[in-house]
């Protein structure tokens, strides 16, 4: 960025010409108010100056050529940066097509621990925080601007087809007098209780694959874990007949965002930009398909904004 103090030099040789060719000129007029004409004639050449540095730092911060560095966490299938060192996940794939229909073109991936992300776009160490990162939180908006939100998680039912239309929230649920299997400890049987379920009524289990087999048993009516969790279960359990409530009616939607430095606004702006003509496209449920996130793409339909999330 080029400062205002590297341009003095050139302000003060302009300066002193004229100041020498008003001596030429009338060497014997050298009055208050010249010094005065002169004064102004200083102050609007720093001025210019002044506006033309600050022009340059904008345009540097909006350069389409320059490399972006974007922070990732490392968990498929959100986020990866392979062996290669080419940047792969959902994430990813949204921050850059997002950026690239704003201008953008070079891109690199800087693989660091979740702890780490935030103080590295504070210290400009890194221009992004991923998409697939980090959820929308309003402690961490006070430190970082978040980009629109991109990837959204809830907590879901797995049921049985006989289940299917009987409740859609842990309230509905707990008035049945229902089974309910979630694990010892987690939000999902912190949630159930707080909305009524019974102790007894709540059904531990040690593993994924338990817990199917009690709901196909009957031995429970439904399983209550995170979105991808239920997904997962289902998807191991080649059960076709099992279903999934998606969200839980009584619980609130996580959703991650891109992060920027405080100062990057434009960078921020030229993103959320990019990514609005991407979901109008459908290019951005194409991305979250290949991923096998359908499910969190449907979430962003009754997502909050970034701006309300960050003020709840």
């Amino acid at each position: 960025m080029k400062s205002w103090i590297n341009q003095r030099p050139i302000e003060h040789a302009v300066f002193h010409g004229i100041k020498e060719r008003e001596q030429q000129m009338a060497p014997t007029r050298i009055s208050q108010t010249s010094r005065l004409g002169s004064h102004r004639l200083r102050i609007a050449f720093v001025a210019f100056f002044a506006m033309t540095a600050g022009g340059t730092a904008i345009a540097e911060d909006l350069d389409v050529n320059q490399e972006i560095s974007i922070a990732i966490g490392g968990e498929p299938p959100f986020t990866e940066l392979k062996p290669d060192g080419t940047l792969a996940g959902a994430g990813p794939d949204i921050d850059r097509a997002a950026l690239a229909l704003s201008g953008f073109k070079n891109f690199k991936g800087e693989l660091m621990q979740y702890g780490a992300m935030i103080p590295a776009v504070q210290a400009k160490r890194v221009r992004i925080l991923s998409a697939g990162d980090l959820n929308i939180r309003p402690e961490r908006c006070k430190v970082v601007d978040f980009a629109e939100p991109s990837i959204c998680t809830a907590q879901a039912f797995l049921i049985r087809s006989d289940m299917v239309g009987k409740f859609k929230s842990y309230k509905e649920f707990a008035a049945l007098g229902l089974k309910l299997a979630a694990g010892a400890g987690t939000l999902q049987a912190k949630d159930a209780l707080a909305a009524g379920v019974q102790k007894e009524k709540l059904v531990s289990y040690p593993d994924n694959a338990s817990a199917v087999k009690m709901l196909q048993d009957k031995r429970v009516d439904a399983i209550a874990l995170n979105d991808a969790g239920v997904l997962d279960m289902k998807t191991r359990s080649g059960d076709e007949s099992l279903q999934m409530v998606l969200p839980i009616a009584d619980t609130p939607i996580d959703c991650a965002a891109a992060a920027f430095n405080k100062d990057d606004t434009a960078l921020r702006d030229a993103y959320n930009a990019g990514l609005k003509k991407l979901k109008d496209s459908g290019e951005f449920e194409k991305i979250m398909t290949k991923y096998g996130l359908q499910s969190n793409y449907k979430l962003l339909a009754s997502a909050k904004s970034a701006a309300e999330m960050c003020n709840p």
